[in-house]
């Protein structure tokens, strides 16, 4: 990869299915109106004699069966602002698990809040497992003088070491533990990226890209995928010197 964007152009080259099985039209209308604009094919399944609330069935362009999911907790992971997936009542329902289903999935058109409740996932999950390295970048300085004490206690956990990246000049100190790159005037004035590298387990890898293209609204991805957080991680470290 050559630029950030060019991680977002590789995910547009993955297309997926939705079928959804229900007999709700109104969420059958409303799931393609969210999926119009993304790389996912959306077809309606009737549920017959199910007698069921319906659910969700994800498929890769060749049909490879990728997972399925009740259709309200799918409901729930595309609506974090109302809904966050680690807040579901239902702790049978493993938050990682469902956010998988749409990993490598294009989103467009997200808030600074949902943007915020996706990021705030895997900064707690660097923080459960104490070790590795989390990555984040920040259009401004001043976003990033908002969290300094975030990154200063996310790097103060056991041995867990924390790289930000930001698009501007930044001389304010942070934690020893936390390492800082900084670069005005390039690409990372329009990304937002959040990156663990899953201290030692890659079931534990995953990261969030999106490029701000409109003020406030967010086009790209998460992703739980082990190859493609090394290969995000492995760009931003070769590409600006953290120190």
């Amino acid at each position: 990869m050559n630029s950030l964007r060019d991680f977002i152009e590789a995910i547009e080259r993955r297309r997926k299915a939705l079928e959804v099985h229900t007999d709700d039209d109104a969420a059958v209308t409303a799931l393609r109106r969210q999926f119009d604009t993304r790389n996912v094919d959306v077809t309606r399944r009737s549920l017959g004699s199910l007698g069921e609330s319906g659910f969700v069935i994800v498929r890769s362009a060749d049909g490879e069966f990728r997972g399925a999911v009740g259709l309200e907790q799918f409901q729930s992971i595309l609506s974090p602002e109302i809904h966050p997936p680690w807040k579901l009542a239902d702790d049978d329902y493993d938050r990682a698990e469902l956010f998988d289903f749409l990993e490598n999935t294009l989103f467009t058109s997200y808030s600074r809040r949902q943007m915020l409740a996706t990021a705030r996932e895997i900064e707690e999950r660097a923080w459960r497992v104490g070790a590795g390295t989390l990555y984040a970048g920040f259009q401004r300085a001043t976003a990033l003088a908002e969290q300094t004490e975030v990154y200063d206690q996310l790097a103060s956990r056991d041995s867990l070491a924390v790289a930000v990246f930001v698009d501007d000049a930044w001389d304010t100190s942070l934690a020893d533990d936390v390492m800082v790159a900084s670069e005005a005037g390039g690409e990372l004035g329009t990304f937002w990226i959040v990156a663990f590298d899953g201290g030692g387990n890659e079931l534990d890898a995953c990261a969030l890209l999106a490029e701000e293209r409109d003020e406030g609204q967010y086009y790209g991805f998460w992703t739980y995928d082990p190859a493609t957080v090394d290969e995000l991680i492995s760009y931003l470290e070769t590409t600006y010197d953290v120190s």
